[in-house]
Protein backbone atom coordinates (compact mmCIF):
# COMPACT_ATOMS: atom_id res chain seq x y z
CA UNK A 1 0.00 0.00 0.00
CA UNK A 2 1.48 3.39 -0.76
CA UNK A 3 2.29 5.35 1.76
CA UNK A 4 0.04 8.61 2.61
CA UNK A 5 3.65 10.40 3.14
CA UNK A 6 7.28 9.21 2.63
CA UNK A 7 9.99 11.21 3.72
CA UNK A 8 13.96 10.20 2.13
CA UNK A 9 17.07 11.98 3.39
CA UNK A 10 15.44 15.65 4.25
CA UNK A 11 17.77 18.10 4.58
CA UNK A 12 16.62 22.29 4.67
CA UNK A 13 16.71 25.21 6.40
CA UNK A 14 17.03 28.71 6.10
CA UNK A 15 19.43 30.83 4.26
CA UNK A 16 22.62 28.66 4.58
CA UNK A 17 21.99 27.40 8.65
CA UNK A 18 20.81 23.83 7.79
CA UNK A 19 18.01 22.97 10.30
CA UNK A 20 16.84 19.28 9.26
CA UNK A 21 19.75 16.87 8.19
CA UNK A 22 19.22 13.45 6.35
CA UNK A 23 15.40 12.69 7.81
CA UNK A 24 13.62 10.33 6.69
CA UNK A 25 9.72 8.73 8.15
CA UNK A 26 6.62 7.63 7.04
CA UNK A 27 3.23 7.99 7.49
CA UNK A 28 0.55 5.35 6.53
CA UNK A 29 -3.04 5.56 7.12
CA UNK A 30 -2.39 6.45 10.61
CA UNK A 31 -1.51 9.17 13.02
CA UNK A 32 1.96 9.69 13.65
CA UNK A 33 3.53 12.11 16.23
CA UNK A 34 6.90 14.52 16.11
CA UNK A 35 8.42 15.22 19.26
CA UNK A 36 11.25 16.94 20.12
CA UNK A 37 12.73 20.35 22.05
CA UNK A 38 12.27 23.30 20.98
CA UNK A 39 14.83 24.20 18.04
CA UNK A 40 15.04 20.65 17.25
CA UNK A 41 13.72 21.35 13.44
CA UNK A 42 9.70 19.93 13.88
CA UNK A 43 8.17 23.24 12.60
CA UNK A 44 10.70 23.67 9.73
CA UNK A 45 9.40 19.60 9.00
CA UNK A 46 6.10 20.66 8.47
CA UNK A 47 6.82 23.86 6.67
CA UNK A 48 8.62 21.39 4.04
CA UNK A 49 6.18 19.09 3.73
CA UNK A 50 3.72 22.08 2.61
CA UNK A 51 6.26 23.35 0.19
CA UNK A 52 6.46 27.20 2.52
CA UNK A 53 10.37 25.26 3.17
CA UNK A 54 12.26 24.62 0.18
CA UNK A 55 14.05 21.27 -0.27
CA UNK A 56 17.65 20.90 -0.10
CA UNK A 57 17.73 17.71 -0.66
CA UNK A 58 16.24 14.06 -0.32
CA UNK A 59 12.64 13.04 -1.31
CA UNK A 60 9.04 14.09 0.21
CA UNK A 61 6.40 12.04 -1.55
CA UNK A 62 2.88 11.74 -0.97
CA UNK A 63 0.30 8.72 -2.28
CA UNK A 64 3.38 7.93 -4.28
CA UNK A 65 3.74 12.01 -6.40
CA UNK A 66 6.82 13.21 -5.83
CA UNK A 67 6.68 17.00 -4.31
CA UNK A 68 10.41 18.33 -3.98
CA UNK A 69 9.50 20.99 -6.23
CA UNK A 70 5.70 21.57 -6.31
CA UNK A 71 4.77 24.89 -4.78
CA UNK A 72 2.23 24.97 -1.62
CA UNK A 73 -0.35 25.38 -3.87
CA UNK A 74 0.41 22.32 -5.94
CA UNK A 75 1.10 20.44 -2.84
CA UNK A 76 -3.06 21.25 -1.60
CA UNK A 77 -4.17 20.02 -4.58
CA UNK A 78 -2.56 17.11 -3.90
CA UNK A 79 -3.84 16.47 -0.78
CA UNK A 80 -1.53 18.00 1.98
CA UNK A 81 -3.20 20.38 4.25
CA UNK A 82 -1.10 22.53 6.60
CA UNK A 83 -2.51 23.52 10.23
CA UNK A 84 0.37 26.00 11.32
CA UNK A 85 1.25 26.99 15.11
CA UNK A 86 -0.66 29.95 15.85
CA UNK A 87 -4.51 29.70 14.01
CA UNK A 88 -4.13 32.05 11.31
CA UNK A 89 -7.72 32.52 10.55
CA UNK A 90 -9.32 35.21 8.14
CA UNK A 91 -10.39 37.19 11.08
CA UNK A 92 -12.26 39.80 9.36
CA UNK A 93 -14.41 37.27 7.95
CA UNK A 94 -17.00 34.84 8.94
CA UNK A 95 -16.82 31.19 10.30
CA UNK A 96 -19.04 29.94 7.46
CA UNK A 97 -17.06 31.98 4.82
CA UNK A 98 -13.51 30.56 6.05
CA UNK A 99 -14.83 27.39 5.62
CA UNK A 100 -16.31 27.90 2.03
CA UNK A 101 -12.85 29.50 0.75
CA UNK A 102 -11.23 26.61 1.80
CA UNK A 103 -13.74 24.41 -0.07
CA UNK A 104 -12.32 26.02 -3.42
CA UNK A 105 -9.95 23.56 -3.00
CA UNK A 106 -11.95 21.14 -1.91
CA UNK A 107 -13.75 21.03 -5.26
CA UNK A 108 -11.03 20.86 -7.51
CA UNK A 109 -9.74 17.84 -5.81
CA UNK A 110 -13.67 16.33 -5.86
CA UNK A 111 -14.05 16.70 -2.16
CA UNK A 112 -16.81 15.26 -0.69
CA UNK A 113 -16.20 16.81 3.02
CA UNK A 114 -18.92 19.52 3.41
CA UNK A 115 -19.66 22.42 5.85
CA UNK A 116 -22.44 20.38 7.54
CA UNK A 117 -19.66 17.84 7.99
CA UNK A 118 -17.48 20.22 9.95
CA UNK A 119 -20.01 21.50 12.03
CA UNK A 120 -20.97 17.90 13.08
CA UNK A 121 -17.56 17.42 13.94
CA UNK A 122 -17.56 20.59 15.60
CA UNK A 123 -21.27 21.81 16.60
CA UNK A 124 -19.74 24.79 18.45
CA UNK A 125 -18.63 26.20 14.83
CA UNK A 126 -22.50 25.39 13.65
CA UNK A 127 -23.36 27.72 16.04
CA UNK A 128 -21.14 30.80 15.50
CA UNK A 129 -21.11 30.19 11.57
CA UNK A 130 -21.70 33.74 10.85
CA UNK A 131 -19.66 35.33 13.15
CA UNK A 132 -16.53 36.83 12.78
CA UNK A 133 -13.48 34.62 13.39
CA UNK A 134 -11.42 37.07 14.82
CA UNK A 135 -13.75 37.14 17.69
CA UNK A 136 -13.49 33.63 18.66
CA UNK A 137 -11.87 32.23 21.57
CA UNK A 138 -8.28 30.37 21.33
CA UNK A 139 -10.80 26.81 21.06
CA UNK A 140 -12.98 27.97 18.55
CA UNK A 141 -10.25 29.58 16.40
CA UNK A 142 -8.43 26.18 16.45
CA UNK A 143 -11.22 24.30 15.56
CA UNK A 144 -12.32 26.32 12.39
CA UNK A 145 -8.40 25.81 10.92
CA UNK A 146 -8.92 22.33 11.70
CA UNK A 147 -11.97 22.41 9.48
CA UNK A 148 -11.23 24.54 7.19
CA UNK A 149 -7.77 22.24 6.35
CA UNK A 150 -10.31 19.90 5.98
CA UNK A 151 -12.36 21.20 3.52
CA UNK A 152 -9.44 21.42 1.07
CA UNK A 153 -10.18 17.56 1.38
CA UNK A 154 -6.63 16.17 2.30
CA UNK A 155 -5.22 13.04 2.42
CA UNK A 156 -3.01 14.28 4.82
CA UNK A 157 -3.37 16.64 7.71
CA UNK A 158 -0.32 18.41 8.96
CA UNK A 159 -0.63 19.38 12.60
CA UNK A 160 1.22 21.96 14.35
CA UNK A 161 1.56 21.91 18.28
CA UNK A 162 -2.47 22.26 18.24
CA UNK A 163 -2.62 22.41 22.54
CA UNK A 164 -0.16 25.61 22.42
CA UNK A 165 -2.39 28.47 24.77
CA UNK A 166 -5.64 26.33 25.13
CA UNK A 167 -6.99 24.93 28.26
CA UNK A 168 -6.34 21.27 28.77
CA UNK A 169 -9.87 20.27 28.79
CA UNK A 170 -9.99 22.17 25.29
CA UNK A 171 -6.98 20.87 24.08
CA UNK A 172 -8.21 17.20 25.35
CA UNK A 173 -11.42 17.83 23.29
CA UNK A 174 -9.74 18.98 20.00
CA UNK A 175 -7.04 15.80 20.03
CA UNK A 176 -10.33 13.51 20.65
CA UNK A 177 -11.64 15.19 17.23
CA UNK A 178 -8.57 14.69 15.49
CA UNK A 179 -8.96 10.61 16.44
CA UNK A 180 -12.61 11.14 14.90
CA UNK A 181 -11.60 12.32 11.55
CA UNK A 182 -8.82 9.80 11.29
CA UNK A 183 -11.53 7.25 12.30
CA UNK A 184 -14.56 8.09 10.24
CA UNK A 185 -12.60 10.22 7.15
CA UNK A 186 -9.40 7.76 6.91
CA UNK A 187 -7.02 10.91 6.81
CA UNK A 188 -3.67 10.33 7.69
CA UNK A 189 -2.23 12.87 10.20
CA UNK A 190 1.11 14.04 11.10
CA UNK A 191 1.34 15.84 14.38
CA UNK A 192 3.34 17.97 16.06
CA UNK A 193 2.35 18.37 19.93
CA UNK A 194 4.32 19.69 23.02
CA UNK A 195 2.47 17.84 25.51
CA UNK A 196 3.00 13.59 25.25
CA UNK A 197 0.43 12.64 27.36
CA UNK A 198 -2.86 14.39 25.83
CA UNK A 199 -1.72 12.66 22.74
CA UNK A 200 -0.42 8.76 23.78
CA UNK A 201 -3.65 7.56 23.32
CA UNK A 202 -4.74 8.37 20.10
CA UNK A 203 -1.27 8.08 18.09
CA UNK A 204 0.20 4.94 16.22
CA UNK A 205 4.06 5.72 16.33
CA UNK A 206 5.90 8.04 17.04
CA UNK A 207 9.68 9.98 15.63
CA UNK A 208 11.87 12.06 18.16
CA UNK A 209 13.94 14.68 16.55
CA UNK A 210 17.10 15.62 18.34
CA UNK A 211 19.45 18.71 16.91
CA UNK A 212 17.27 18.42 12.95
CA UNK A 213 17.71 14.17 12.94
CA UNK A 214 15.21 11.29 13.77
CA UNK A 215 16.48 9.61 16.72
CA UNK A 216 13.59 7.43 17.50
CA UNK A 217 10.58 5.96 15.65
CA UNK A 218 8.81 3.14 17.21
CA UNK A 219 5.13 3.12 18.65
CA UNK A 220 3.94 4.21 21.48
CA UNK A 221 3.66 0.63 23.69
CA UNK A 222 7.44 0.43 22.31
CA UNK A 223 8.46 3.74 23.75
CA UNK A 224 6.76 2.38 27.26
CA UNK A 225 3.21 4.10 26.97
CA UNK A 226 2.54 7.66 27.82
CA UNK A 227 5.08 8.16 30.84
CA UNK A 228 7.84 6.70 28.12
CA UNK A 229 6.84 8.89 26.10
CA UNK A 230 6.53 11.81 28.28
CA UNK A 231 10.40 10.25 29.10
CA UNK A 232 11.68 10.20 25.86
CA UNK A 233 10.07 13.93 25.62
CA UNK A 234 11.70 15.51 28.25
CA UNK A 235 15.35 13.08 27.32
CA UNK A 236 14.67 15.26 24.04
CA UNK A 237 15.24 18.75 26.29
Amino acid sequence: MTPALEITSLSTGYLKAPVLRDVSLTVGNEIVAVLGANGAGKTTLLRAISGNLKTWSGTITVDGHDLRHSTPWARAKRGVAHVPEGRHTFGAMSVKDNLDVAGLVGRKRGNRITRDQIYDLFPRLGERGDQLAGSMSGGEQQMLVIGRALMTGPSLLLVDEMSAGLAPVTARTLVESLSTIHRELGIAMLLVEQSPHLIADVVDRVYVLERGTTTIDGTVDDIGGADGLAAVYLGAH
